[in-house]
């Protein structure tokens, strides 16, 4: 028996119904300057348009150098929490707290223990909500030159990047979230022949390309794209948002 045209209609349509319906309709960031800066969550939702999906209803509390121990007494932050209704919810720790964490026993417990907390709280409020760590990356190798820096953060980039990497494995792992690798593309374009600078001045916050790169990782992990290729490159020029698109996909595969 043969199906008439308009039943196929139908089915396509229903499919892409079901497709759009799987998207995220609200995404909340919670973080502090690593996301403020340069407004990754602006520039996340320019990459989700760029890319063809549907914007997203996107907000965050990103004050800065908060862990995230301290966003479960920032009202600002519980309160968008507290609204409910959020399909992703993004949280991101203060850039040093998960690689201290590896060596000093107290900031490991307020990290996990945190990292429990919130989402506890995103889950009672929000019981549908897929919920991402934001693995943030290692301070730039000129940081270990300047005078009076320690090494409670690791001994260099590498050392650094990995304890960051294992201790929001460990967080999302014990609450089955889900890690967005920013970190390790930025360490493989750090050990590329030529690198882009990434870091500002201050060897920790990101220049612009790096939150273009973490932009692109975020949507590749929250709508399951591999090789995010959006035509939106903001401040970058071809050959630069190529190459982070390049490493984009290299950690989303």
């Amino acid at each position: 028996m043969k199906s008439s045209p308009v039943s196929w209609l139908a089915a396509l349509l229903m499919l892409a119904s079901v497709a759009f319906a799987a998207d995220p309709q609200r995404v909340l960031f919670i973080g502090n300057s690593y996301t403020g800066v340069n407004k990754l969550p602006e520039v996340f939702l320019e990459v989700v348009k760029s890319c063809g999906g549907p914007a997203p209803v996107v907000k965050s509390s990103t004050p800065g150098g908060r862990t995230l121990k301290q966003h479960l007494g920032i009202a600002g932050s519980l309160a968008l929490i507290d609204e409910g209704g959020w399909d992703v919810v993004v949280l991101q720790g203060q850039s040093q707290e998960p690689a201290i964490a590896e060596k000093d026993e107290s900031v490991r417990k307020d990290f996990l223990e945190s990292a429990a907390a919130l989402c506890s709280r995103v889950r009672a409020k929000s019981p549908q909500a897929r919920i991402f760590f934001y693995e943030t990356w290692a301070r730039h190798a000129d940081y270990w030159k300047a005078a009076k820096k320690g090494t409670d953060v690791g001994a260099d980039p590498k050392e650094m990047q990995a304890r960051l990497r294992k201790w929001y494995g460990i967080a999302a792992k014990e609450n089955s979230a889900t890690v967005v690798p920013c970190g390790d593309a930025w360490e493989l374009n750090y050990g590329a022949p030529q690198p882009l600078r990434l870091h500002t001045k201050d060897h920790s916050h990101p220049e612009f390309a790096g939150t273009y790169l973490n932009a692109l990782i975020f949507f590749g992990k929250i709508y399951d794209q591999k090789t995010p290729a959006p035509k939106w490159m903001g401040k970058l020029d071809e050959t630069q948002a190529k190459l982070m698109q390049g490493f984009a996909a290299q950690v989303l595969k």
